[in-house]
């Protein structure tokens, strides 16, 4: 398991780099649209750390 987190607080998990990017991005998307499109796959994955 991956974990980013938000500075909102919020954790964001993901099984895999690809469900963890996809996570993250819906957790943007959802509580902070203003920053949609400005992180990478590259940049998400480099985020996270193993939990």
């Amino acid at each position: 398991m991956k974990v980013v987190h938000c500075p909102c607080g919020t954790n964001v998990e993901g099984e895999t780099d690809d469900a963890l990017v996809e996570n993250v991005q819906a957790h943007i998307a959802a509580d902070h649209p203003d920053l949609v499109g400005k992180y990478s796959r590259e940049q998400i994955v480099e985020m996270a750390h193993d939990h």
